[in-house]
């Protein structure tokens, strides 16, 4: 029986059942979608001139998807802060959105105070902790994340459950935008692409559980560009957390002006790296032409290349898609490697040591 066929290694490497908050990708958008809908807006969003999205780790992810989305979704540049402060130019006319999955994230309730101080309009999307208890006493519109779509309680695996609250959220200040992003839509071809990559297909059927068995124990540097160059830093972020795997993103084309003469050394580096590219057919054709010349050079430089193209054409479904797909194939790849695909170890070393 091949690995990823026996439940019990399951069991054995994800007793906290990770696999299950994944599961509810589908629900975990539905229901970040309909807990932003209603929330009270309090500020003119005539005004707004910019947005910042401040928050860390798996609490930032679904921003970086929001960006990649931004010519569909948005009317007034976004940026994102992973950090204390927010940036210099941020004033009354900011859109600060503070998100901290737990609500007790040193940084988000920096940034919080620093928006305060600055008089930015708000709004903060968390589970519970500080963050609820400042929204709440400061009349902050709250988005309050359903966390019992997240049973392992991790921030990353509530992904769908932020990316949901946000896009509702946004839509709601450009709704001109809502041609482009249909709910319903988005939640079928997420739970379609679950249905094909779920734990009970066998390897020989589930094309998640073959490229994660193909990328056992080695490192993986991930490619893509536009609509879905996003994807790279949650799957880069589940490679690491999720896989215990390095990575590395680099989106098309910039990659192409500096990182093929990158490659050559160490000499060691293509025995123990495999390289992924995420292309579409949406891609404007110059950009397909390098996808097809990049993937001519690494095999030239004999590196192993795996290229994934979404099924589905819509780029926006496209995004969710690959999404899953990723996902699923890091959280496979963790098993592969004989992990415990849900804990942090050395990371939660580093907080326990910082905090002391």
């Amino acid at each position: 029986m091949n690995f990823l066929d026996d439940n019990k290694n399951f069991r054995k490497f994800d007793p906290e059942n990770l696999y299950e908050s994944l599961t509810k990708f589908g629900r975990q958008f539905d229901a970040g979608w309909h807990a932003a809908e209603f929330v009270n807006i309090n500020f003119d969003k005539e005004k707004i001139k910019n947005i910042v999205f401040t928050g860390m780790g798996g609490s930032n992810l679904s921003a970086e998807i929001i960006r990649s989305l931004s010519p569909f979704l948005l009317s007034v540049p976004f940026e994102i802060v992973a950090n204390y402060r927010l940036p210099a130019y941020a004033d009354k006319n900011t859109l600060v959105i503070l998100s901290s999955y737990s609500g007790n994230t040193e940084e988000i309730i920096s940034c919080a105070q620093d928006a305060s101080m600055r008089s930015c309009p708000s709004v903060c999307i968390t589970t519970g902790g500080k963050l609820m208890e400042l929204a709440v006493n400061q009349r902050i519109p709250l988005i309050e994340l359903e966390e019992k779509f997240n049973p392992s309680r991790s921030p990353r695996a509530g992904i769908c459950l932020s990316l949901g609250a946000i896009i509702s959220f946004l839509l709601r200040l450009n709704p001109p935008a809502k041609k482009h992003f249909n709910q319903k839509d988005i939640t079928q071809t997420i739970e379609r692409v679950l249905d094909v990559v779920n734990m009970h297909k066998s390897t020989q059927e589930n094309p998640a559980k073959s490229l994660a068995i193909k990328h056992k124990g080695v490192g993986i540097i991930f490619f893509s560009a536009n609509h879905l160059s996003g994807i790279g830093k949650i799957f880069g972020n589940y490679l690491n957390e999720t896989a215990k795997t390095f990575s590395a993103q680099y989106n098309i084309p910039d990659l192409n002006h500096h990182l093929l003469e990158g490659l050559t050394f160490p000499s060691s580096l293509k025995d123990d790296t495999s390289i992924i590219i995420l292309n579409s057919g949406n891609f404007p054709e110059i950009i397909q032409k390098r996808i097809k010349i990049t993937r001519d050079v690494l095999i030239k430089q004999k590196f192993r290349v795996t290229v994934i193209k979404p099924e589905v054409i819509d780029p926006i479904l496209q995004v969710f898609e690959s999404l899953v797909f990723l996902v699923m194939f890091s959280y496979y790849l963790g098993i592969v490697n004989k992990v415990n695909p849900a804990i942090n170890p050395w990371v939660d070393y580093l907080k326990s040591t910082l905090s002391k």
